[in-house]
């Protein structure tokens, strides 16, 4: 049986809205969620409706919705939803509505005037644009008052986004690919069996990519399913192309699905590049980098080279041909200003001959920040 409180004026509270504060009166803090919820964890939603406002002689206003959830049910990808939130000042002083904050997709505004009297109504407008989602989905919007028992107030969309070409998954990380190694991905093109949409063609933009479509049928739908291919001669560095599918959708003629990763040869780099962030001049920073060969032969590191003054490197041998530590300092007598450049590793890889590791950074000036 859930344990209840009694206050000397004669309302009851549960324990789990009551917070001491530190000279012992007590205090109602309502709790709220700031952040995006998955749809599946519907325990975790706010209220529908704001608890109704207590019996109070204080001079304060006090934020009431009508509704806190609005369920849109399911809709095509693309389409707009919109839907009016009403609240009524139940305080009785002028209700003040700060700011309107919300999560991604999602826009909002106070369509009625941003201070309402008590007794008086407004409404926030939400709008959700589903373009880049599908599945089930949960927005939020964040309204800001002065209510002093509820200066928060969290607002609630959820709902389903159905799309006529469903695309899994919706961009390709080839991750970090060995030089040379055979690497194939495939991606899912899906539609509705019963609906007249064809896809007509899959290109990719890169030429180290090459793409194989065949036709697939999978719970009831069907499409295409591509199969994407690294050249095994692609060169080092970072791979980042487009492939472009065309169909007889009205609502989405072209879809654009982003491929990505990094190709990686004998010798590793942990981490690939270095940022100091902001250190002040005279003070020393200093970042340590790993490089290992995995080469059949021995690799040996020859020298460095900073384009920039402001960094210093050292390296040393941790295991001739295999394993070598490199440290970056930042020069604590260089110019004050922006750290950004390169520095680069000599080797006597036949192919990898130089390495080469971006850095970034501030030096600051303690003088200039005085004045």
């Amino acid at each position: 049986m859930k344990s209840h409180v009694r206050c000397p004026i004669g309302f009851r509270f549960s324990y789990s809205t009551l917070v001491w504060s530190a000279v012992g009166s007590l205090t109602l803090f309502p709790i709220f969620w700031s952040h995006e919820t998955s749809a599946a964890n519907q325990a975790t939603l706010p209220p529908t409706q704001s608890p109704a406002a207590p019996a109070s002689t204080d001079q304060v206003p006090r934020i009431v919705f009508r509704e806190m959830l609005h369920d849109f049910g399911t809709v095509e990808q693309g389409d707009q939803v919109n839907h009016l939130f009403t609240f009524t000042n139940q305080g009785n002083r002028d209700l003040h509505i700060e700011s309107v904050k919300t999560s991604c997709g999602c826009t909002a505004a106070i369509i009625s005037s941003e201070v309402i009297p008590p007794g008086q109504e407004g409404t926030i407008s939400a709008t959700f644009d589903t373009s880049r989602f599908f599945g089930e989905r949960v927005k939020t919007v964040s309204v800001h008052s002065n209510d002093p028992l509820q200066p928060v107030t969290t607002l609630t969309l959820q709902g389903a986004i159905a799309v006529e070409v469903a695309v899994e998954p919706a961009q390709l990380y080839l991750g970090r690919v060995r030089r040379g190694a055979d690497t194939t991905h495939t991606i899912e093109l899906l539609h509705d069996a019963n609906k007249p949409i064809t896809i007509t063609n899959a290109t990719v933009a890169s030429p180290l990519v090459s793409l194989r479509a065949e036709d697939l049928e999978k719970n009831g739908k069907t499409g295409k399913k591509l199969f994407v291919t690294l050249r095994k001669d692609a060169p080092l560095g970072r791979v980042s192309t487009d492939i472009t599918v065309t169909t007889t959708s009205q609502k989405h003629p072209t879809l654009s699905i982003p491929v990505f990763g990094h190709i990686e040869g004998d010798l590793l780099i942990q981490p690939p590049q270095v940022s100091f962030g902001v250190v002040r001049k005279g003070d020393t920073k200093q970042h340590d980098i790993s490089i290992k060969s995995r080469a059949s032969n021995p690799v040996h590191m020859l020298r460095t080279q900073s384009s920039t003054p402001t960094v210093i490197a050292e390296i040393e041998t941790v295991k001739d041909g295999e394993e070598y530590h490199l440290t970056l300092k930042v020069n604590p007598e260089g110019a004050p200003g922006q750290i950004r450049g390169e520095v680069q590793v000599f080797t006597d890889h036949p192919v990898e001959k130089v390495l080469s590791i971006p850095v970034y950074g501030m030096l600051s000036d303690p003088q200039a920040e005085k004045k």
